[in-house]
């Protein structure tokens, strides 16, 4: 073996062999009557950057993989893309100048820049060692046969009574231009303005304190709260709305907060989530104030401006005419397009005929199933919770876009029965293919029309779990497969990708999708926030293999915390990297006296091989405990620590002298056969999370004994491996060789050089075991003569 580990050389060599044919058997799902593992893996947006996120879950995900297949599961880890995202049709229609207006150009170029972005960010994932069923689970939401399962599950739930067509006031992304669900957005911070107002009320005025004069054109009523002693007297009364003059009545509600700006707010519709409950409470009129757009519509003078510009306008307008009494600096909370970070924009209410699920009133059917799952971390589970317990508004569905799953339902413009096709002609595009009826049944109005609507992302992405088991399609398989055994995702999508795949697969198949559900942090950057190009902050994962490898970078997500967020830091991969160097150095060193598989003679044990195998079987133990439990840096930590500092530093250094000048042929035999049972325990426990190294140790060293293929199918190493040893006095001779040694090192005496004398102290019964391997002392540490007294604990010498 050389010297030297190179990472590149040998990962490069085995991602290849991974990928070939004479592999394949290995990672394939066979579906051949073993027990199964089935894996829910995130399908990422395909960006075609693979961002450090993505190696972390894909590091999670091929770990608990590889630990599952050894431990004799047939486990199906399958991959998918998430491909119709507003990004896509972004960049083809700014980067790549096509137009939106040729539907089906417009879509064939996403097409072609989602395969290109999906080569990229595959080739990324192959280079961490990441290796799922490509060849019969890899799935994109773009491909026509997921469309048609997209659809078939939207007409099941159509079929239940939960799909429906609505005018109604939905959440608005101006810039994206296409409607949200509330999942996709959340509250951020802004600096901005309370401005003080002036309505005017018989011979005097009111004050309303506001943040969004702009709205004043769509001002429906006023509110106050009832226990609110100041505004007993107005309730009921009218006011009128200053520049554009209409009459509004004041109301009085509980969900006025007295203690905001006056006491006294506008109704308009709509400025928040709060105005769409006061307007159906009250039956108030609607006044649509801002267009798709995000500019101002039916407001006189302003009409055509944007938001920001209107603001202002109308702000100096009230200033000049003396209805602006005065304004204050705050920094208020703005709901905003989150769950696209390169978005943020601030949402607006746009009473919009969009396409709807039923979730409101399926909350508790979902904390249902949030309770039958097992959780890791277990405090994740709350957060589901919460989200379920904010829900006000059933599910969006439909999108304004053009790179999506077609919605697959006509309607009628005269009654608004809605018309979905068979499910024999799945898939279909409504905007082009005819309906299955040429009439409305229950108006019998020929003026039927399609949807150029598709679907949120995220109805294609909440049935993956139905996708991978074969719900669609192979029935056997899925009452084998489903619920799937684990979920696997990030924290941050848990109200969007959780929450809705237990709501749409609990619907379908009237089970939940996961027996368990792991949720990772998110791994942030050095400077401990989120990374950004902007920021300057980004590390991709592509730097830290060419520099120490992939193992050396899964060994350092490993470590990290399940559910936590970490700053990125690059001394656990440098200390990886030296690890590797450590477990190649000392297999090196073993390969001389490997020639032959060996049987451990468990009565011709020494104290120390008594110490370094009951310490062996301890790191068993609790490294099969933490992977069960996805405890990885348990795991992670264990392994390094077992191996470096008490088989390389302590035992390898203490066997040599039975290696090089043995007493006797058994006794050398010994020290050989615990060897090759320490490093070939190790490797088959260290494979799931360094899969490169150990594969490439496996070849070299055991694969002539150990005969089979590939490391990653021999058998996860169990407790029954090693007969419980009593170690104890291994330990003691373990740590008087390492006092010793460091008492050359105080007095400066190099390891290697002859010591004549020393003089050890100790207790009677250390003394014993001391006594008992004083050859072995003497030779580790070069001294001619040691004399071992009972007395308080010492050493000297000479």
């Amino acid at each position: 073996m050389e010297k030297l580990y190179s990472p590149r050389t040998i990962e490069e060599k085995w991602q290849r062999a991974w990928l070939s044919p004479e592999y394949y058997s290995v990672f394939k799902f066979k579906n051949d009557g073993r027990p199964t593992f089935i894996i829910d893996t995130p399908p990422p947006f395909t960006s075609g950057e693979l961002h450090m996120g993505h190696a972390y879950w894909s590091v999670i995900n091929d770990t608990i993989a590889r630990y599952k297949r050894m431990k004799g599961f047939d486990v199906l880890l399958p991959q998918g893309w998430d491909t119709q995202g507003l990004p896509t049709e972004l960049k083809v229609q700014y980067k790549w100048k096509i137009p939106k207006d040729n539907r089906e150009l417009f879509r064939s170029k996403c097409i072609e820049w989602t395969k290109i972005m999906i080569e990229k960010m595959k080739e990324g994932m192959i280079k961490l060692g990441y290796r799922p069923d490509w060849e019969q689970f890899e799935y994109k939401t773009m491909d026509r046969e997921y469309w048609r399962a997209v659809q078939y599950s939207l007409i099941l739930m159509f079929e239940k009574g939960l799909i429906y067509k609505k005018e109604f006031p939905v959440h608005w992304c101006s810039k994206c231009g296409t409607a949200l669900a509330q999942a996709e957005t959340g509250y951020i911070q802004r600096k901005g303005k309370l401005y003080y107002i002036k309505f005017r009320m018989d011979n005097g005025y009111i004050l309303i304190g506001t943040t969004r004069p702009e709205l004043l054109n769509a001002c429906v009523a006023i509110a106050v709260n009832p226990k609110d002693e100041r505004y007993k007297n107005i309730i009921g009364k009218e006011v009128e709305v200053p520049i554009f003059g209409q009459k509004v009545r004041i109301l009085q509600d509980e969900n006025v907060d007295p203690k905001f700006g006056t006491g006294i707010v506008m109704i308009c519709t709509y400025g928040d989530e709060q105005d769409i409950k006061w307007q159906q409470r009250y039956n108030l009129p609607i006044i649509k104030a801002i267009d798709e757009e995000g500019r101002m519509i039916n407001a006189k003078e302003y009409n055509g401006l944007k938001i920001e510009e209107a603001r202002e306008r109308i702000a100096k307008d009230l200033r000049d005419l003396g209805f602006l009494e005065k304004e204050e600096e705050i920094l208020h909370n703005v709901l905003a397009h989150t769950e696209r970070s390169d978005c943020m924009t601030p949402i607006e209410f746009l009473i919009k005929d969009q396409w709807f699920l039923k979730s409101k009133e399926l909350k508790d059917m979902v904390k249902e199933e949030a309770e039958r799952m097992q959780w890791i971390p277990k405090y994740m589970k709350q957060r589901l919770i919460d989200w379920i317990n904010n829900i006000e508004w059933d599910w969006v569905i439909s999108r304004q876009r053009v790179f999506g799953t077609p919605i697959p339902f006509w309607y009628c413009r005269n009654c608004g029965f809605i018309i979905p096709p068979k499910k024999e002609d799945l898939p279909v595009d409504t905007t082009k293919d005819k309906p299955p009826i040429n009439y409305c049944p229950n108006c019998n109005s020929e003026d039927i029309s399609g949807t150029s609507d598709v679907c949120d992302c995220w109805i294609d992405s909440s049935i993956t779990p139905l996708i991978i088991t074969g719900f669609f399609k192979n029935k056997e398989i899925f009452n084998k497969a489903y619920p799937v055994d684990v979920r696997q995702q990030g924290h941050d999508i848990i109200r969007t990708w959780l929450y809705y795949t237990v709501l749409r697969c609990r619907i379908l198949t009237n089970n939940g999708p996961f027996k368990s559900v792991v949720i990772n942090g998110h791994i942030l950057g050095p400077d401990g926030s989120r990374m950004s190009k902007s920021k300057g902050n980004v590390i991709m994962p592509e730097e830290g293999i060419s520099k120490y490898g992939a193992d050396s970078l899964r060994q350092a997500l490993l470590l990290l915390t399940l559910g936590s967020d970490f700053p990125f830091r690059w001394e656990p991969v440098k200390y990886g990297k030296s690890f590797l160097q450590k477990l190649w150095s000392s297999v090196r060193f073993a390969s001389q006296f490997i020639n032959d598989k060996i049987e451990i003679n468990y009565e011709n044990l020494s104290d120390i091989d008594k110490w370094i195998l009951s310490r062996l079987r301890n790191v068993i133990k609790i490294v099969s405990e933490a992977m069960e439990n996805y405890q990885f840096h348990i795991a992670v930590d264990a392994l390094q620590q077992f191996y470096w500092h008490d088989f390389c530093d302590q035992y390898i250094e203490a066997v040599k002298p039975r290696l090089y000048n043995s007493k006797n042929q058994d006794d050398f035999n010994t020290a050989r056969a615990v060897i090759y049972k320490v490093i070939w325990v190790f490797i088959r426990m260290f494979a799931p999370i360094c899969p490169h190294i150990t594969e490439e140790i496996y070849h070299r060293i055991f694969k002539e004994y150990e005969k089979f293929i590939s490391i990653n199918i021999a058998p996860y190493p169990t407790m029954n491996e090693i007969p419980e040893l009593d170690g104890d006095n291994g330990e003691k001779v373990i740590k008087i060789i390492a006092k010793l040694r460091t008492k050359k090192v105080e007095r400066r005496v190099s390891l290697s050089s002859p010591i004549k004398y020393a003089v050890v102290k100790d207790r009677k019964e250390m003394l014993d075991a001391y006594r008992r391997n004083e050859w072995l002392i003497k030779e580790v540490l070069h001294i001619e003569k040691i004399d071992f007294l009972e007395g308080e604990p010492s050493l000297e010498l000479e």
